[in-house]
């Protein structure tokens, strides 16, 4: 079957626009104009869920060290006892109809004032209106998972402003450029990684200190557009407990593919960590895969590495002769939730 007719909402070609989002998104953020009170608080606290708030992973991983104030991601409807009028709060829904980002705000406004709202409308636009809190609003039209750009560099860019992490350090603009360029060629891994997952159930690894958002990305990616159920974990906290269950049950060993998540930034000690791992998977049946791609600097790779899992998922939807758009679970849920 060809993916033409495969691919009725043009997934591929939207997550073939990643760099574009990113560039786009870095300039609002950059220039939205967000009190002066808000960058003053002592924490940021992100509300969102699901594509909607894998951006603020992404935007903490990227930020790094560099990031000067704490970063939280809150997913769920009620809000942690901490949050005060010392918490600056962004509430993230790309529908903007989200109802446990909507039940967090709501909570939110009775505690603080410095509250931004990041949305392509909704119940949450016209919230924010009301209120007359800061609001950004983007493009309309797309599955949440697929303004992944506009979600991670919209606060990117907002916390630049605002002076919470450093624009010069981050090097965005190059980064996107790069990412931009490896987009042309990169269709080529991403089919062969993706033939080596048909069929198996993918266990994604990746390193603390950045790239656990990429990690939860790529995991998700598989789940919503290849319809594939599929794990992860964080590296050296999986070597305290998880190389012990590359074990059982064994009729599912040869079923697996550990796929590495790797870079040349991690902690060398993480990077033995990963081999010492492979070694256990590859004894016990399971496949193992390392990746990792190239670029000039730590955020390009991100960025890279991102675009990659994103294609892979998709061309593991083809693989699979199923549309990668539609996600019927997650709708009829919401219907079930009325």
């Amino acid at each position: 079957m060809r993916i033409l007719e495969l691919d009725k909402s043009n997934m591929l070609g939207r997550v073939s626009a990643l760099a574009d989002q990113c560039a786009q998104g870095w300039e609002w953020g950059l220039d939205w104009k967000v009190p002066a009170s808000f960058f003053s608080a002592r924490q940021l606290l992100v509300l969102g869920m699901g594509g909607s708030a894998i951006g603020a992973d992404l935007a903490a991983g990227i930020a790094g060290g560099t990031l000067k104030k704490p970063l939280w991601v809150n997913r769920t409807y009620d809000l942690p006892a901490w949050v005060d009028r010392d918490t600056a709060v962004l509430v993230c829904s790309y529908s903007g109809n989200t109802e446990e980002t909507l039940s967090a705000a709501a909570q939110a406004a009775r505690r603080t004032g410095r509250i931004a709202a990041i949305t392509s409308g909704g119940k949450l636009a016209e919230w924010a209106r009301q209120r007359r809190f800061p609001l950004l609003r983007i493009p309309q039209g797309l599955p949440p998972r697929s303004a992944v750009g506009y979600m991670t560099f919209v606060p990117l860019g907002m916390m630049a402003r605002g002076g919470w992490v450093s624009r010069s350090v981050l090097g965005v603009e190059a980064a996107c450029a790069g990412l931009n360029r490896y987009l042309k060629t990169a269709g080529g891994p991403a089919k062969k990684l993706a033939a080596k997952m048909v069929n198996k159930l993918p266990v994604l690894y990746g390193a603390a200190g950045g790239w656990e958002g990429i990690t939860y990305r790529w995991r998700t990616q598989l789940e919503e557009n290849s319809k594939t159920l599929a794990f992860h974990h964080i590296f050296p906290e999986s070597t305290h407990n998880e190389i012990s269950a590359w074990v059982q049950p064994k009729g599912l060993m040869r079923h697996s593919i550990a796929v590495f998540l790797t870079d040349p930034a991690v902690h060398p000690r993480i990077l033995r960590r990963m081999e010492f791992t492979r070694r256990i998977v590859v004894s016990q049946g399971a496949k193992a895969e390392m990746v990792s791609v190239s670029g000039p600097t730590v955020l390009e790779r991100m960025l890279r590495l991102i675009a990659l899992g994103d294609l892979a998922s998709v061309y593991l939807a083809f693989l699979y002769k199923i549309d990668p758009t539609p996600v019927v679970r997650v709708e009829a849920l919401k219907k079930f939730m009325k």
